[in-house]
């Protein structure tokens, strides 16, 4: 009697040990599995006019998608040259690293630059080499005014005030505490972004279509970039909300 106990107890002993080993793979197969594919985020530098509203609203977008693999900072000048010496300054430390940026964004404004012109061909050069021109006429502001309406009508200087501070002006009627280097604008924008976007691409188009960039952004081309690229699609994946 007691030798059938011992035999359905290594029975039962044999049947639980062949379960549990059912669902494991070959210790053979497990060692010559491939390794999973990480998505390759391309490394991003966003170089910036100064140390106000464009950097901090970057910043922010980049903290919010968490970006680790775009840097953003100031140029060490304020006019658009000054930015794209900064912005190749930077690249060719990055490749002396070894680690260089796949793409360079130069973001500035038009505003009343001598050099906006030639900082801007500069950079129709430099493409070829991963470098991108991000302009706002007449500033950064255009971009956030678009997030509450859309227009078309010419900033202009008007006595001493700039056609900038014109635009800011008109931001200050839709958004009253705004403020140059305000922080949390990114995040309180953040549920009009969507018609941002599409008031901005058409603002493009219609700039094109008359010759007249007065107003208008290319802000709209850098964050559907960095959105299509937080989802690890590239440049023609589709955009991140």
């Amino acid at each position: 009697m007691a030798h059938c106990r011992s035999y359905l107890n290594l029975r039962k002993w044999l049947v639980a040990n062949m379960v549990r080993r059912k669902g494991r793979e070959p210790i053979a197969r497990r060692q010559h599995r491939p390794d999973r594919k990480i998505p390759d985020y391309g490394h991003v530098l966003i170089i910036c006019e100064g140390e106000k509203s464009e950097p901090i609203y970057f910043n922010e977008l980049r903290k919010h998608y968490q970006m680790n693999n775009v840097v953003v900072t100031s140029a060490d000048g304020t006019d658009p040259v000054s930015i794209v010496r900064t912005a190749r300054h930077r690249q060719k430390e990055a490749d002396a690293r070894g680690k260089p940026y796949d793409r360079v964004y130069c973001v500035f404004d038009r505003d009343e630059h001598a050099n906006f012109d030639d900082a801007s061909q500069q950079l129709e050069y430099l493409r070829k080499r991963g470098f991108y021109p991000i302009r706002s006429w007449p500033c950064f502001e255009f971009w956030l005014l678009l997030h509450f309406t859309y227009t078309r009508r010419p900033f202009e200087r008007d006595g001493r005030q700039t056609a900038a501070r014109n635009c800011e002006s008109a931001l200050r009627r839709e958004m009253p505490h705004y403020r140059k280097g305000a922080t949390g604008v990114f995040m309180e924008l953040l549920p009009r972004l969507e018609a941002a976007r599409e008031r901005a691409a058409r603002a493009r188009e219609d700039a094109k279509a008359t010759l007249e960039n007065n107003p208008s952004t290319e802000v709209h081309e850098l964050v559907d970039y960095l959105r299509r690229l937080r989802m690890g699609n590239g440049p023609e994946g589709a955009a991140l909300c």
